[in-house]
């Protein structure tokens, strides 16, 4: 029996869950320290922009606290709450235009650096998830605990194709470009794994389908 799309979830989420554990400690381990010493003086750098960055916040808070205490004033007159909101915007605008100008010095090295952090953890990702599945020929530990298997042309050609190139691969490579893109691709894919799973007799997603195999019910415990 075809396994149903919350096990097959589940247990992607846990394979993903162990992948990504395993990128987040090679990012800190090693990662982080020479993405950061390809920027010079990165650490003033960096202190630079978050007391920018800290000051942006104390000024917001103090302009919001400012405007929640003209609206209890305010006690409901219409009046007064739109003047006060005028205000509150106007002054949101000030803080904001000025943080633009403040965080522009920094702007330049730090989005390298926070596009490479994004490329270490893509492409990490895809390569350990490659070694992951293929090292188990498609029997992670993710499926085990669910207890569902593939089923078919099982081999490590097709459990890469399967479980790498046609689930993630696409889905990732936006993401470096996009993450809004990357992040609605990701949903859509979901969604269209939720109907083919969920509202067909056969249980199969368009990557089961273009590669003649099935994610069966199996017991590994037995």
């Amino acid at each position: 029996m075809n396994a149903g799309f919350f096990k097959r979830a589940f247990s992607s989420l846990i394979d993903i869950m162990i992948v990504f554990a395993i990128v987040t400690a090679t990012f800190y381990i090693a990662g982080r320290p020479i993405l950061r010493n390809q920027i010079s003086n990165f650490d003033t750098i960096f202190n630079a922009y978050n007391e920018v960055i800290d000051a942006y916040n104390s000024d917001y808070d103090a302009i919001t606290e400012e405007y929640n205490i003209q609206i209890d004033l305010a006690d409901g007159d219409a009046e007064l709450e739109a003047t006060a909101g005028t205000l509150y915007q106007a002054r949101v605008q000030i803080i904001n235009d000025q943080n633009l100008i403040d965080i522009e010095p920094y702007n330049r090295s730090l989005t390298r650096y926070f596009m490479n952090n994004i490329y270490f953890y893509s492409i990490g990702f895809l390569i350990l998830i490659a070694i992951y599945t293929v090292a188990f020929n498609g029997k992670t530990l993710g499926r085990r605990v669910m207890n569902i298997a593939l089923d078919g042309p099982v081999n490590p050609v097709s459990v890469f194709f399967h479980d790498v190139i046609l689930k993630y691969f696409f889905v990732i490579l936006v993401f470096m470009v996009s993450v809004y893109i990357g992040l609605f691709l990701l949903a859509l894919s979901l969604i269209i794994d939720i109907v083919l799973i969920s509202f067909t007799k056969s249980k199969t997603t368009l990557r089961d389908v273009l590669l003649r195999m099935t994610v069966t019910n199996k017991s590994y415990w037995k």
